[in-house]
């Protein structure tokens, strides 16, 4: 893959200033660094999990769990998307000792039956139970036949019980978030009486934060740990404060110029200036991941002032209205899509201005070559 122009800058640091705020809620972590850590980079990210003595994480594909063991994290690592556990899959997880989220049946007997092939000890599994998702997982009237099919095989041990919150970021359905904790609560019943040791995890960061009073003593937080809220917007907003952002994003300014009264500019020639104004192109286009029509507020930082997006995002190029900058930039100069100094756009901002959610934000982006 050709690195394009636009640079993502991530601080570390702040990553791990933002798990030790969540840390201090009181209940042990399983960090959700799936999808290349959001962006951000899995790899740093479980080193920083491993020298905090953070000791669970949850990653997406076997595949990544098999680069973040063999990259050196010693802890468990939880599978979220280990779907079709094909018999490569199985082995794998096997050799590198990572824990595959079993959410139905074809996937329960798979495993079962390739262990039945194999010498040695039992092989860990998380069992995930649907409680309101509506998405993976056993249903609620499975689990029992599902702790009877386990206990009846000696080649299987599952040492996690999991679950997902479907609306636990938006207060007005607390009713909601209850009845899937008092759903996941009858579950973890059924799976303890043949498994006592066995673990939960239910809460994700706003489970954490709004909902201590939760079933499940494992919680997954994801979005938190790079720096935003996920009750941004609603009446809990800031009830996780602290955290500061982990990415940022920068690109260089490739032309400046006057645009004068009257003239267009862009694809479809959809902004026409009202007076003379300066103008100028930022190396960064939907192929970079920014989006190409976001909303008319869409602001990018020079010199840690905002300056509007104007006209039509092109692939690789948006361009700035910069008259109202106290000196003229020039070419070369740094942009900030998201982040750097002054009065920066955050994740949440570019989440608003393209009618999405700040994970799409960082998981965009952060594809691009980061530093």
């Amino acid at each position: 893959m050709i690195p394009s122009s636009c640079h993502v800058h991530i601080n570390w640091e702040h990553f791990r200033h933002n798990l030790r705020i969540l840390m201090r809620k009181g209940k042990s972590l399983m960090p959700v660094i799936k999808a290349d850590a959001y962006g951000h980079g899995v790899l740093p990210a479980s080193d920083i999990l491993s020298e905090l003595g953070i000791d669970w994480a949850a990653i997406g594909t076997l595949e990544e769990g098999r680069q973040v063991r063999e990259h050196g994290y010693e802890g468990h690592i939880v599978s979220l998307l280990s779907f079709t556990l094909s018999p490569s899959d199985i082995r794998l997880a096997r050799e590198k000792h990572i824990i595959p989220l079993i959410h139905d049946w074809r996937g329960l007997r798979a495993v079962e039956s390739a262990m039945r092939a194999e010498p040695g000890p039992a092989f860990d599994i998380a069992v995930k139970v649907d409680t309101g998702m509506g998405r993976l997982g056993f249903s609620m009237e499975e689990i029992e036949a599902v702790a009877s099919f386990i206990a009846a095989s000696d080649r299987l041990r599952p040492v996690l019980l999991i679950s997902h919150l479907a609306v636990a970021d938006e207060p007005e359905n607390d009713d909601y978030t209850r009845t899937q904790a008092k759903q996941f609560a009858r579950a973890a019943s059924i799976m303890h009486r043949c498994f006592p040791d066995m673990h939960c995890s239910l809460g994700n960061t706003a489970g954490l934060v709004s909902h201590t009073e939760l079933s499940g003593d494992i919680c997954r937080p994801g979005l938190a740990i790079y720096g935003y809220d996920p009750q941004f917007g609603t009446s809990r907003e800031g009830e996780c404060e602290g955290l500061k952002p982990v990415m940022s994003v920068s690109v260089p300014l490739i032309s400046v110029h006057k645009l004068r009264k009257g003239e267009s500019l862009g694809y479809g020639l959809t902004y026409t200036a009202e007076s003379d104004r300066i103008v100028g192109w930022a190396a960064i286009g939907y192929s970079d991941g920014y989006r190409r029509d976001p909303a008319p507020e869409a602001c990018m930082c020079v010199n840690g002032m905002r300056v509007p997006v104007i006209g039509r995002v092109a692939m690789q190029t948006t361009c700035l209205d910069l008259t109202d900058l106290p000196s003229t930039p020039l070419p070369g100069d740094d942009v900030y899509v998201m982040g750097g100094p002054g009065n920066a756009v955050t994740a949440q901002d570019l989440a608003t201005w393209w009618g999405t959610i700040p994970y799409e934000v960082t998981c965009l982006l952060g594809k691009n070559s980061r530093d």
